[in-house]
């Protein structure tokens, strides 16, 4: 096996094709992202309206019935665009969100147990997931959004159970669905 030696141009046009290519994969993803930040949202300014009794609902049912319509709504999405090959990009993302929500399954399993509040863990979760996002695509906006999560959630700590509610959803909306639909022109 012989090794080429790629001058600096070579270098940079190679460099530059994986980081299109992510920013491509991103693009097939990004409706994944919206779907998700729309639904944790609209459950947590509903478990608020249900928390003050504006909405007569059982308890807990948004987190039963809207994370039930996302899941329906992944899986029809991923089978319906599943592509032969993962590049290594979607591997990577896949991979990656995957371990963060078991850790994210564990981690409000164990809130629930102990009866404490699920959203610093649930902010952190997304926070990682978005930062490296960004990271992988060079994209400060996300870098900036997983940020946001990451201070949504230590205020948390400081809050009262109905307003992290209210925090929950609207760091779900400008740190996950608003990059999401801005980032047009990754």
């Amino acid at each position: 096996m012989s090794e080429t030696i790629l001058n600096p141009n070579e270098s940079l046009a190679i460099i530059q094709k994986v980081v299109n290519s992510t920013r491509q994969d991103y693009h097939i993803q990004r409706k994944f992202y919206i779907l998700w930040g729309i639904l944790i949202a609209v459950a947590s300014f509903s478990q608020y309206a249900i928390e003050k009794n504006i909405l007569s609902l059982p308890k807990y049912y948004p987190w039963i019935f809207f994370p039930g319509v996302g899941l329906i709504l992944s899986i029809y999405w991923g089978y319906a665009g599943k592509k032969t090959t993962l590049s290594y990009y979607n591997h990577f993302v896949l991979t990656m969100w995957f371990t963060l929500y078991i850790a994210l399954g564990l981690s409000l399993y164990i809130s629930l147990y102990n009866q404490v509040s699920p959203f610093p863990y649930i902010l952190i979760c997304v926070g990682i997931g978005t930062s490296i996002s960004g990271f992988l695509m060079k994209n400060l906006l996300f870098i900036l959004c997983g940020l946001i999560f990451g201070i949504g959630s230590i205020y948390c700590l400081f809050i009262p159970f109905q307003q992290q509610l209210l925090l929950n959803g609207v760091c779900m909306l400008l740190g996950n669905v608003m990059p999401n639909l801005l980032s047009q022109h990754v």
